[in-house]
């Protein structure tokens, strides 16, 4: 069986969120092996794969970069022993710089580590100590975010019963502010809200979702995009295994118990594409919004525009919309006036 949809040649691999170096080599190679011989795997520009360090060794990564990956993208999140604790992280600080140091080895062409600031114990001075052990690691790409409490997690949990105490805000928003000043001086520039890289180095993939453009998922709860319909597979991971295994060719175009399909109007696309893009420190180009979806975004958005503007969240600069510093910091903010 081909694939259904036309895949474009060098189209970016990714194999995350979650943790798929749990799988064994083996089965990671299995998947691999149905991709390419599907047409999924079409010559990638990158492929790259997410990794736990503690899920991985030199032998393991070795194997990963002989089939086919070229980038890493390690969860390092800490590189204080009680920090990882308190985030019920599986690997130590050892294990991690351990894991970059053998990524390179495995001739991994670009490796990215998951930093994270606001978590348990943490502080600015320990922030900063992680902030100077990963540098000395000569990395080309950080992604660093700040800590969200989810609702029903075990460390919301931890946090609503005082068990365990996070930065205060003062002590969060100077790490905020310490991470791009950091890796700016170390020649890593901040290309969108989360994410710093030398240049040329940024992550291939990941553009791809903040230019809006389509990208297929396969995997329990994974969602597809075709540019005006997303497609989410159930979550239910025995299902959906029993169930693709009896796929056909002409079930994967009707929607079915594996997947729920969502139509997207003009306007929540158009919403989304100013989310996503606005996410980039370039910004959005107005005139490209303009060629997509017909429309004059300072026209119909212009009231919630001059408002960001006004703010000092955004500025406008001939016809490339993009958020300032401040607008980053609150994002959430700036994007509330595209939904």
């Amino acid at each position: 069986m081909q694939c259904e949809l036309p895949v474009a040649k060098e189209a970016t691999i990714y194999f995350g969120g979650g943790t798929p170096t749990v799988l064994s080599t083996e089965q990671i190679a299995k998947v691999v092996g149905s991709l390419k011989e599907y047409g999924w795997w079409n010559n990638p520009a990158e492929a790259t794969i997410e990794a736990n360090p503690g899920t991985v060794n030199d032998e393991k990564l070795k194997a990963l970069r002989e089939l086919g990956f070229d980038r890493i993208s390690l969860g390092v999140q800490s590189l204080q022993d009680n920090e990882l604790r308190a985030l019920g992280r599986i690997h130590t600080a050892e294990q991690a710089l351990y894991a970059i140091e053998e990524a390179k080895q495995a001739d991994f062409r670009r490796i990215n580590a998951d930093l994270m600031s606001g978590i348990p114990c943490q502080t600015v001075e320990s922030f900063r100590n992680t902030m100077n052990k990963i540098l000395q690691m000569n990395l080309s790409h950080i992604s660093a975010y700040s800590l969200i409490l989810e609702e029903g997690t075990p460390l919301e949990r931890m946090v609503r019963e005082d068990k365990v105490q996070l930065p205060d805000e003062k002590g969060s928003y100077n790490m905020y502010e310490m991470t791009t000043d950091i890796l700016a001086k170390a020649g890593l520039q901040r290309y969108e809200i989360s994410n710093y890289a030398a240049p040329g180095e940024e992550s291939l993939h990941n553009i791809v979702y903040w230019h809006y453009e389509p990208y297929a998922a396969f995997g329990a709860g994974a969602c597809s995009f075709t540019g005006s319909e997303r497609r989410t597979n159930t979550a239910d991971v025995l299902q959906y295994i029993q169930g693709s295994a009896n796929l056909s060719l002409s079930a994967l175009k009707t929607e079915s118990d594996l997947w729920q399909t969502e139509s997207l109007d003009c306007k929540t696309q158009i919403g989304e594409a100013m989310i996503m893009g606005l996410r980039m420190s370039d910004g959005v180009n107005l005139q490209k919004i303009q060629q997509r979806f017909g429309i004059d975004i300072l026209e119909s958005y212009g009231k919630e525009i001059q408002t960001l503007l006004d703010r000092k969240m955004a500025e406008c600069e001939g016809r490339t919309l993009r958020l300032t510093p401040y607008g980053m910091r609150y994002g959430n903010r700036a994007f509330e006036v595209f939904v």
